[in-house]
């Protein structure tokens, strides 16, 4: 019996190591468990360069939303693609962790610094976040489509990827 059942212990427990994790091929795997809609997660998880935008978090006026330069109205402090797999793995599985640990709880400041640019088949899935306020809106192109909860946990983790990036953040 123990000949036996010492195999099939060792096929499950790798079976089940597997399970949800990236296989370091094809598109990137983080769970959002349900908290991103699934064609924004599907556009965010097969980009294979997810552009980083800094912003200011000056609130957006009728003018700024007009201007080509600015992202949704706010203005740009810098553009930077983020190649690297482990990279774009790590700030997202931060950002999945994130929409998990928030239990509903958010201000109303939206002061956003970081934007997370992602595009697949033709469609556009950006995620403008703020810290502050626990939030992160969800847009498609000039149509803000979503909403999701964060915690600041990801934040350190945002701050470095995007530093690393050559991106300044706006003081706090």
């Amino acid at each position: 019996m123990r000949e036996f059942t010492k195999p099939l212990l060792l096929a499950f427990l790798l079976f089940a190591s597997c399970q949800n994790q990236d296989s370091g091929t094809d598109e990137i795997q983080v769970d959002f468990s349900g908290e991103l809609a699934a064609e924004y997660r599907e556009i965010l998880l097969a980009d294979t360069s997810l552009e980083l935008v800094a912003i200011n978090p000056d609130w957006p006026t009728k003018e700024s939303r007009m201007d080509p330069a600015s992202l949704h109205g706010y203005s740009v402090r810098g553009r930077a693609k983020l190649m690297d797999r482990e990279l774009r793995l790590e700030l997202l599985q931060a950002l999945a962790q994130g929409a998990k640990e928030n239990n509903g709880m958010s201000a109303a400041c939206f002061n956003p610094r970081h934007v997370i640019v992602a595009e697949n088949d033709g469609k556009t899935c950006e995620l403008i976040i703020c810290f502050e306020c626990l939030a992160c809106q969800v847009w498609d192109g000039n149509e803000r489509v979503g909403y999701m909860d964060i915690s600041e946990t990801p934040r350190a983790t945002f701050d470095r990827i995007f530093a690393d990036a050559g991106l300044s953040i706006a003081p706090r």
